[in-house]
């Protein structure tokens, strides 16, 4: 039996569950809740301070370090599942191969990718569209931002390793702290008359700050759990293999939302103009802070989960489950019952009142589209589930499911048969067919471990 192990694991291990998933999934929801909340922010920023065409030209530079975000997130994920399964095995040496594999894996990808761009920033701009009048802004964003596009990468990877190590107040403290930066740091720049450029350096330097501030408290939770710290754990390829491959389902999360995004603008254009598009603007906006809040809590727990499969403590798990799935289902009944009371005062945030025809259009499919909140938040959290215990491929199909496959059906047959409202219940429609293979794979998969250690 593993001894002299940290008092986070003895948490994990045995602390009270409702304690313990408040303790990790609170300050989950928090920390997505400002990156949502840092999104809107630079919009505002760049939109008002300077102007619209600033903004366009902001956006089209978006994909470069949204790639180098996403690889980040999926090995950081792939890092937390694999440093807490083994922690809680008391295999600390396979433990410390984790935690090295993944930051030389992420220090393999983002260091090289901060030179290539700012080697080639100029043509990059040109390759993703900037015309002639959006090159100028979109160049001086991208020589701001990339010169410390290594500390976006790093944070986020560090973000998931904090958690890993039973610091999820430190890791939301940090990310509060960083995302107010940035937002400082863009009012600032901005009126110091430093345009786009200051933007991007706002984002970077902020995200840099938080890079030391989490790495230093990583550092020193290793130094100060012996059975970590006295681990000797090389990089190893496989590891990093197994790492990528199980936080893969992140990354097939960006994929979809591009792919289906392309194919709801496309259809709504075909059968609600220009007006459908907006709306369907207005609804995701509305819809990313609900998801965000779920998703806050679904990975908030794999720690907890990871740890304790790694233990074998199959009961511990089972409690947990329950809890962010209630969780989950109390906040989507609750944002169904405040878009349907509230959705025109809440879509008038966004909009004057004189947009009459979009706030209609917006005000019905928000409600439509609302329903999806009774099922999404345990499709999330299955999703996150799969990842924590290292089953890839459930989680990858859980991810394939409600982000792209039944998206993708939906929105090819909903609309000829109901029209506008087809194209609305695609989302719900997708996220209850999940679900119900959902149940399947969770039964299959308790099924599956019941004899080992489920008891």
């Amino acid at each position: 039996m593993v001894t002299n192990i940290s008092r986070a694991e003895l948490q994990l291990l045995r602390g009270r569950l409702r304690p313990l998933f408040l303790r990790y999934a609170v300050p989950g929801v928090v920390s997505m809740l400002f990156l949502a909340l840092q999104s809107v922010a630079d919009g505002i920023i760049v939109g008002r301070l300077i102007n619209a065409t600033a903004l366009a030209a902001v956006n089209i530079v978006t994909p470069v370090y949204a790639l180098v975000t996403a690889v980040a997130v999926i090995i950081g994920v792939g890092t937390q599942a694999q440093m807490g399964i083994h922690m809680g095995s008391g295999n600390y040496i396979r433990a410390k191969v984790a935690l090295h594999s993944g930051i030389l894996g992420v220090a393999a990808f983002v260091i090289p990718a901060t030179i290539f761009v700012n080697c080639f920033a100029d043509e990059i701009v040109v390759f993703l569209g900037a015309n002639k009048e959006l090159l100028p802004l979109s160049k001086s964003y991208i020589h701001g931002v990339m010169p410390l596009l290594f500390g976006v990468g790093g944070f986020m990877f560090c973000d998931y390793q904090l958690k890993a190590l039973g610091h999820p107040r430190y890791a939301m403290i940090i990310m509060v702290m960083t995302i107010v930066l940035n937002i400082l740091f863009g009012v600032v720049f901005v009126k110091m008359g430093m345009g786009t450029f200051g933007v991007g350096l706002g984002l970077g330097l902020s995200f840099t700050i938080g890079l030391a501030a989490s790495g230093s408290v990583i550092w020193w939770e290793v130094r100060h759990t012996p059975n970590l710290h006295h681990a000797k754990g090389p990089f190893s390829g496989y590891m990093l293999w197994r790492i990528a491959y199980n936080g893969s389902s992140e990354g097939l999360a960006e994929v979809s939302i591009a792919i289906t995004m392309f194919l709801f603008n496309r259809t709504l254009m075909e059968y609600a103009g220009t007006d459908g598009v907006a709306a369907f603007t207005l609804i995701n906006y509305i819809l990313f802070v609900g998801v965000n809040v779920m998703f806050g809590v679904a990975n908030g727990v794999i720690p907890i989960i990871s740890y304790n499969f790694g233990a074998k403590r199959g009961t511990r798990i089972m409690g947990v489950s329950r809890l962010a799935v209630r969780s989950n289902l109390l906040v989507g009944v609750a944002l169904i019952l405040a878009l349907w009371i509230f959705g025109r005062q809440i879509i008038g945030i966004f909009i004057p009142p004189t947009e009459t025809h979009v706030t209609e259009l917006a005000v019905n499919g928000v409600r439509i589209v609302s329903l999806a909140f009774l099922f999404n938040g345990f499709n999330l959290f299955a999703a996150s589930f799969f990842t924590a215990v290292d089953d890839a491929l459930l989680s990858l199909m859980v991810g394939a499911m409600r982000g792209l496959i039944f998206l993708v059906i939906g929105i090819f047959t909903l609309p000829y048969l109901w029209g506008v409202t087809g194209i609305w219940l695609t989302t719900p429609v997708a996220e209850i067919l999940t679900m119900l293979v959902v149940f399947y794979f969770m039964k299959r998969w308790r099924r599956s471990h019941a004899g080992s250690f489920l008891r």
